[in-house]
């Protein structure tokens, strides 16, 4: 069999293309799979993949960085370990799918190759058979063609050898590849029992991860109540501290009421032997008490007969009359005023200065009768002098009679007053002026309230410039009874302004009719 160098080019071409195809194929198939090792032939690269423990690292390396996730991150833990295993089952069926591919393309290059390089064998060896009957006849060198037989025998065996040669690395390498996949169903098997005992880790990485979450729970829980246990203890230890301090001040408090209890007892015995001591007095004293009391009944007595003795005093009194004969003047005294020291003076017949005053008295109608006058010489406008009466007192309406004389040019005021028990002055009566030389009558008519409450009758004389001034009065009657009325005198009533003179006018009438009752009833 020979071949022409045109035949030898076209081989050539034809082995590089399916080389070249079957290359791209295995790139082309094996391109998504892990890194492994080539080795070059014939100008051609050859490339190997799905190495076992390639794909275990690269697992080994996928798992363990999907635990790092999932103990990372819990909520995205499903997801990775189903992309996991999405990406593990995509590359073993693509390396599987690549495979088959890659054999049937392997085997079909092959059929081809081998059926092209038959008809390229046969038409090879008629062509050259025809050519060297052409070339004998047309050029008749035996020379040249001795050397192109023996060429092409030459090409021809190292083609053959070479295709051998290809037959025996393609088996070798579909040994290769079947090897690759019988590692490969193994590598699988290893995954899917990693898969498995992924799934239970992860599983088991799930309920350690609900264990710690209840862990953490309850380490919250039981952090709070710790607080909660803390602050209460706080509370509980300033409640202690509180009470250890009421505790030492009652201690304290204790000891003082055991110290005041012991000062209280020798108080106690002290007040106990006051209080004997004080019974003996007090026994004493009830036996001078009851002595006391003997006296006042009997002092009482007496002055029950006293005050009715008085009570007859006192009719006795206003039932007559003072004609100032008597040297103490019948009980009249004079009251001095602050301005000067001018008085009432008892006096009988003329009075020291002429053209005044009376010649003699009222009573006796001579001479050698007395009154009672003012001396107005040597005393300037508005001196005064108050004479005022004894007391008096009636169970019924009273009459007060007096005498008076203001003879003169310079005859002045003569005030009369009515002042009850306890009370001031309450005007009466008044005359002003010259009256003529002779004794005037006048009265006053005296309410039974104010006789009852007791009153005392205030005679004033006021002088005027000149010492022809002098006033006198004389016979000054108390009566029971209404003042008579007659055409000469007309009585002037005392009036009461005072509601407390009408109270003691009627508590003293009360007791007057007690008395006259109880002696009624001894009688």
């Amino acid at each position: 069999m020979y071949l022409t160098s045109v035949e030898y080019l076209l081989i050539i071409v034809l082995l590089n293309f399916f080389v070249l195809s079957w290359c791209q194929i295995s790139e082309a198939s094996l391109e998504e799979g892990s890194e492994g090792c080539s080795f070059e032939r014939d100008g051609c690269t050859y490339n190997i993949f799905l190495s076992q423990a390639d794909v275990k690292e690269e697992s080994t390396k996928s798992v363990h960085l999907n635990q790092k996730q999932l103990c990372g991150k819990a909520n995205r833990r499903v997801l990775l370990e189903d992309q996991v295993q999405n990406d593990y089952s995509a590359k073993l069926d693509n390396m599987e799918k690549n495979f088959s591919f890659l054999r049937d393309a392997h085997e079909q290059r092959l059929k081809e190759l081998e059926g092209t390089i038959q008809r390229l064998v046969s038409t090879s060896i008629g062509s050259s058979e025809e050519k060297d009957s052409v070339e004998i006849t047309r050029s008749g060198s035996l020379l040249r063609r001795g050397r192109t037989q023996y060429g092409d025998a030459n090409f021809m065996r190292r083609l053959e050898s070479e295709f051998n040669k290809l037959q025996r690395d393609l088996r070798q390498k579909t040994s290769e590849l079947l090897d690759t996949r019988a590692k490969l169903n193994d590598t699988s098997v290893r995954m899917h029992e990693e898969q498995v005992q992924m799934f239970k880790t992860s599983k088991k990485l799930l309920n350690a991860e609900n264990q710690i979450t209840a862990l953490k729970r309850e380490r919250s829980i039981l952090k709070n109540q710790l607080k909660d246990r803390s602050y209460r203890l706080d509370i509980s230890n300033k409640k202690a501290l509180e009470c250890e301090r009421k505790t030492a001040q009652q201690q304290d408090e204790i000891l003082e009421l055991f110290r005041s209890e012991s000062i209280l007892k020798e108080d106690l015995i002290i007040a106990q032997l006051n209080f004997n001591k004080s019974q003996g007095e007090l026994t004493l004293l009830k036996e001078k008490h009851s002595a006391l009391k003997v006296k006042q009944e009997r002092t009482r007595r007496v002055m029950r007969i006293r005050e009715t003795e008085l009570m007859q005093c006192h009719i006795a009194k206003t039932s007559t009359f003072c004609g100032f004969e008597d040297p103490k003047m019948c009980g009249f005294q004079n009251i001095n005023d602050t301005r000067d020291f001018f008085n009432w003076e008892r006096a009988k017949g003329r009075t020291p200065s002429s053209r005044t005053g009376p010649s003699k008295d009222h009573t006796c109608n001579t001479e050698t009768g007395h009154f009672m006058f003012i001396e107005a010489s040597a005393k300037g406008r508005g001196s005064n002098a108050v004479l005022f009466s004894p007391l008096y007192r009636g169970l019924t309406e009273q009459c007060v009679e007096f005498y008076y004389h203001m003879y003169g040019r310079h005859i002045g005021t003569l005030n009369v007053y009515a002042q009850a028990l306890g009370q001031g002055l309450n005007s009466a009566w008044r005359a002003y002026g010259n009256q003529g030389d002779y004794w005037t009558n006048a009265r006053l008519a005296v309410p039974k309230e104010l006789a009852r409450a007791g009153y005392q009758i205030a005679f004033e004389g006021i002088t005027e410039n000149g010492y022809q001034g002098d006033i006198s009065i004389d016979d000054v009657s108390v009566t029971d009874g209404p003042c008579p009325i007659d055409e000469k005198v007309v009585p002037v009533r005392v009036s009461v302004n005072s509601t407390s003179v009408v109270r003691k006018g009627n508590t003293f009438a009360r007791k007057i009719r007690k008395k006259q009752k109880r002696r009624r009833g001894r009688q």
